[in-house]
């Protein structure tokens, strides 16, 4: 069967890349279970995608297309088997709707899972389906394969049913990497796939690899050799950090955070406050994160700013602060009294990893102090450990230190207390500051003046 297919492709098929050991992927009923991991650039989703079109114009088949979360079809494949289909030059022979992909000649259709939604009741409407792929396999949870693997079943004796994954390896107790990559199983297909087996490499990938490779080892191999990342970390490692369990007595404090919009799900929204001693050294004070509507975070972020007095808060520039400075200024200087912080936008640039690489270079050199014992501390410390650069991951406090790192150039070391001086104070908006007492003033002043 895979020659069949092989002089289809090679025939009939404008646009098609699939690169060798993707191949076996086209032989149906051979194995149970096909399974390709490896590193960024090895195209296992896209000749995944193409594998599927290239079976559902020749089969009436039933395929659906699973993450465990899809919140909306803008998170799911039915975009990349839409292109694929117009650049094979077969759309004519497809119907793609809004929830669904149908083939009007064969009869096959695509549909669209999100996994962690499925309960024992819902997920029976996957019962009769030949094809499931499995996008994004490791952060599939085992009670969701627990619950796919039984219902995908043949529909009638002789019938083919197999379950399709592809992924990055993340971690080595990650379901789908401990029962196929670990672990031998005699009914699954294993396809290790990497950039180099992938002929159709293009050079701005190769591009963005070799910087990478510069910029972390360690980082590289996760993402783009396909290696686990390790409990050690891979940028950050946790041996990098220090703990504390007294703060010092002065600090100039600054705050940082990361935004979110999205209540009960998707990114969390983080803020940080971070101190800086008169030795440069960076001490985390506070932290609060939460999955909510903008008016409880602002509202936590009012109350950092209450309790902290930061000297700046930085924030990042885009979409979400545009759409909520006002709301934020607004909810900052109906307080009673006002509460007054230099807000500081930054807008973002490069990737992930390379936005993290000045709080990394803090971390590096052992100046990042955490509270020993704290919940929260323990959570970042977590995250940054696990950070591997992607967008995807839980990253959220990763960004929140990238955004206090690149605000260090406005930020000043702890001093001795100096002489005191009687200063007049000229508020920025008068209004703003009406009623309140002169120590706050002044304090007003002096940051003001710094900034300035």
């Amino acid at each position: 069967m895979r020659q069949e297919f092989d002089e289809r492709i090679q025939v009939r098929r404008v646009g098609v890349e699939i690169p060798e050991p993707m191949m076996p992927f086209l032989e149906l009923g051979r194995w149970r279970f096909k399974i390709a991991h490896g590193g960024r650039g090895g195209a296992k989703s896209h000749s995944i995608a193409q594998a599927l079109i290239i079976l559902a114009d020749q089969n009436p088949l039933r395929i659906a297309c699973c993450r465990e979360v899809q919140k909306t079809l803008a998170d799911s494949s039915k975009q990349v088997l839409e292109d694929y289909i117009e650049r094979m030059g077969i759309i004519d022979s497809f119907r793609c709707m809004r929830d669904k992909i149908e083939h009007r000649r064969s009869g096959s259709s695509f549909v669209f899972h999100g996994l962690r939604e499925n309960t024992a009741k819902s997920i029976k409407s996957l019962e009769n389906v030949h094809i499931a792929w499995v996008e994004e396999a490791d952060s599939v949870s085992t009670r969701s394969w627990e619950m796919l693997i039984p219902t995908i079943r043949p529909a009638r004796k002789g019938a083919t049913s197999e379950i399709w994954g592809s992924f990055n390896a993340d971690a080595e107790d990650d379901y789908v990497y401990d029962r196929f990559v670990k672990n031998t199983d005699p009914d699954a297909l294993v396809v290790a796939i990497n950039w180099r087996d992938n002929p159709f490499f293009p050079p701005e990938l190769e591009t963005e690899r070799r910087k990478m490779r510069a910029l972390n080892e360690d980082l590289y191999q996760h993402i783009w050799e396909g290696k686990c990342r390790t409990i050690a970390g891979l940028m950050f490692k946790r041996a990098m950090f220090k703990w504390y369990d007294r703060l010092p007595e002065r600090l100039s404090l600054y705050m940082a955070s990361d935004y979110a919009v999205t209540e009960d799900a998707g990114d969390f929204t983080e803020h940080g406050i971070f101190g800086i001693d008169e030795s440069g050294e960076t001490f985390l004070v506070a932290w609060w994160y939460g999955q909510t509507a903008p008016e409880a975070w602002i509202a936590a972020a009012v109350d950092l700013i209450r309790t902290h007095k930061p000297l700046a808060w930085f924030e990042e520039k885009g979409q979400i602060l545009r759409a909520l400075t006002a709301a934020i200024d607004a909810r900052l200087f109906e307080q009673d009294p006002p509460v007054w912080v230099y807000r500081h936008p930054l807008a973002s640039a490069g990737s992930k990893a390379a936005r993290a690489m000045g709080f990394l270079a803090r971390c590096s050199a052992g100046k990042v102090h955490l509270p020993r014992g704290a919940p929260w501390a323990e959570r970042l410390v977590n995250q940054l450990c696990a950070f591997t650069g992607e967008k995807g991951k839980v990253d959220d406090g990763v960004d929140v230190c990238s955004l206090f790192a690149r605000g260090l150039d406005a930020t000043q070391n702890a001093t001795h207390p100096a002489p005191e001086t009687r200063k007049p104070f000229v508020p920025f908006t008068r209004q703003h500051f009406e009623g309140i007492s002169i120590d706050e003033q002044e304090e007003a002043q002096r940051r003001k003046e710094y900034y300035e």
